[in-house]
């Protein structure tokens, strides 16, 4: 089964993300697969591939992740490369998402080490084609989600299943960040 750990996005923060990206996609600039409103969230970390058994440790050992509920933001919206984009992303900023995510990773380091540095950001169009990149760039500069926060008091792991309509994401497991 395909899994990962991620930070679930209140309604409020989803709809704002969403209504941004509608109004970006009707004036056409990319070619590419906008994500769903129901499946934004903030990725901490990708498994992949894992069997039942390594499924049972990751949530043994997620269930001993001790750490307090914090605050983010998102900000920005921006991309990894400007000459070839291939993703686009709002930004998400918490230094204590930097830290749930370094404590997993070292946790899990034997089951799947990383090979990149974390890049906390909330994935919304994976571009296939640029139709008007000036114009595209243009917008994309412009949309930024100044001031608009959330609080952080858990964590999930999440299954996904590839559909040519897209990803469908489960719920395997909520876990909480206490006081």
């Amino acid at each position: 089964m395909r899994i990962f750990i991620a930070i679930e996005l209140p309604e409020h923060i989803k709809s704002k993300i969403f209504h941004e990206f509608e109004i970006l996609k009707k004036k056409n600039f990319v070619v590419g697969k906008f994500t769903k409103k129901e499946n934004l969230h903030l990725t901490l970390k990708f498994f992949g591939e894992s069997t039942e058994s390594e499924v049972e440790k990751i949530k043994k050992g997620l269930h001993e992740i001790k750490l307090k509920p914090f605050s983010c933001k998102i900000g920005k919206t921006g991309f990894f490369d400007e000459n070839y984009i291939r993703v686009v992303w709002v930004e998400a900023i918490s230094g204590e998402a930097k830290n749930l995510y370094e404590t997993i990773s070292r946790k899990f380091k034997e089951i799947k080490p990383d090979y990149k540095d974390f890049n906390s950001h909330i994935t919304a169009i994976r571009v296939e084609s640029v139709k008007n990149k000036e114009g595209f760039l243009e917008e994309i500069k412009k949309i930024y989600f100044k001031k608009l926060g959330f609080e952080v008091e858990e964590f999930v792991l999440m299954k996904s299943e590839l559909f040519p309509e897209g990803p469908k994401y489960k719920i395997l497991e909520r876990f909480g960040l206490k006081n």
